[in-house]
């Protein structure tokens, strides 16, 4: 090679390398990222091909249906008079579904069938079919609810002989305004965890009429205090749907009104976040559940005489359960929100009648 083109090629590599060295790292960032992206896309096109095969294949009809091997499947089919509850959610969302399915099941003369491993069986002494697996319920028909909290008359007209699989929440106690009493009664809590409860409000009223120089514990009005936070204030996704959370001043206008109406008020106060209540909640006749499970937490609240709740079902539930006087917050949604359109116009499906709302 000539000496001209050796300096050739010499200056030919500095000016690339220079071009290297000064080329933008936003640009070779541009480019990284492309690559990254385009590598995502390939995998999401390869896991999205695996699942239509995979659904093709659990569909298909050469792969026989997994039989259903509860011996009450063929009850079922022939009498004809049953409604099956799956439920979700938490445990106030279960009572919910329980029953509203109950409701309507009277109405229509027929029976509640629920799986074993329904939480509501392990606390309480409920009145339904129970089976080892709701395959039974292949055959029902599905009824879908409209918005959770609004209710709808035509559920309760279910006449038709044939087995029905009522589908999601139904959070409204109209569907079983006819079957009140006999609820309550399902939804007494079983022996242990109800003596429990009343141990842990008998406890707590001796040691605040201790605490208040020796009053008689007789006199003292107990007021349980749902206070839900947890998940609803932390979690984007259920601040955007439109869930709301009562704030300080909510729980120190309700409990004065307990204060004034009431000459000694004991509050318990149960809660997902103890640690904000102890900030935000203040009395000397304020007392805190800690290291309660939420069922315990549950079964106490419906031992007072009086309630508190925030928002969610399951301030609901121990509201009802106590039976006394109840104050409720009143913008459980926030205006606009989806979570808003769920319920009626007034909220007047969703909270029971008398309950007092205040903001």
């Amino acid at each position: 090679m000539s000496r001209k083109r050796q300096m050739c090629c010499m200056v030919a590599v500095i000016c690339l390398g220079t071009t290297l060295m000064t080329f933008p790292f936003s640009l070779l960032s541009w480019y990284q990222s492309r690559i990254v992206r385009r590598s995502r896309v390939n995998e999401t096109k390869a896991q999205h091909e695996q699942a239509l095969q995979q659904l093709s294949a659990s569909t298909s009809t050469t792969k026989p249906a997994k039989p259903c091997r509860d011996n009450f499947k063929e009850t079922f089919e022939r009498e004809k008079r049953y409604m099956c509850c799956g439920m979700r959610g938490g445990l106030g969302n279960f009572m919910f579904a329980y029953a509203s399915v109950y409701g309507m099941a009277t109405k229509a003369n027929k029976s509640v069938v629920i799986q074993k491993n329904n939480l509501l069986l392990k606390y309480f002494r409920i009145k339904a079919k129970v089976v080892n697996d709701l395959c039974v319920c292949q055959t029902a028909k599905f009824v879908h609810e409209g918005p959770p909290g609004q209710f709808n008359k035509d559920f309760l007209n279910l006449t038709e002989k044939i087995n029905y699989r009522p589908f999601r929440y139904f959070q409204s106690w109209m569907y079983f305004r006819h079957v009140t009493d006999d609820i309550r009664k399902q939804f007494s809590f079983k022996d242990e965890l109800r003596e429990k409860a009343v141990s842990i409000l008998k406890g707590s009223r001796e040691a605040f009429v201790k605490q208040e120089s020796g009053r008689g514990h007789d006199n003292v009005t107990t007021v349980g205090v749902h206070v839900r936070r947890g998940d609803i204030a932390k979690y984007r996704k259920f601040i955007e749907y439109g869930y709301t959370v009562a704030p300080p001043q909510y729980f120190s206008k309700a409990m004065t009104y307990y204060r004034n109406k009431y000459n000694t008020t004991l509050f318990l106060v149960c809660s997902d976040d103890i640690a904000w209540c102890k900030e935000n909640i203040n009395g000397s006749d304020v007392m805190f559940m800690e290291d309660n499970s939420f069922e315990v937490d549950l079964a106490v609240l419906t031992q007072c005489n009086h309630s508190i709740m925030s928002v969610g079902t399951f301030g609901w539930w121990a509201s009802f359960l106590a039976g006394g006087e109840t104050i409720y917050y009143k913008h459980p949604a926030r205006d606009g929100s989806r979570f808003r359109q769920i319920f009626s116009k007034d909220y007047s499906d969703f909270f029971y009648p008398d309950w007092i709302g205040m903001e």
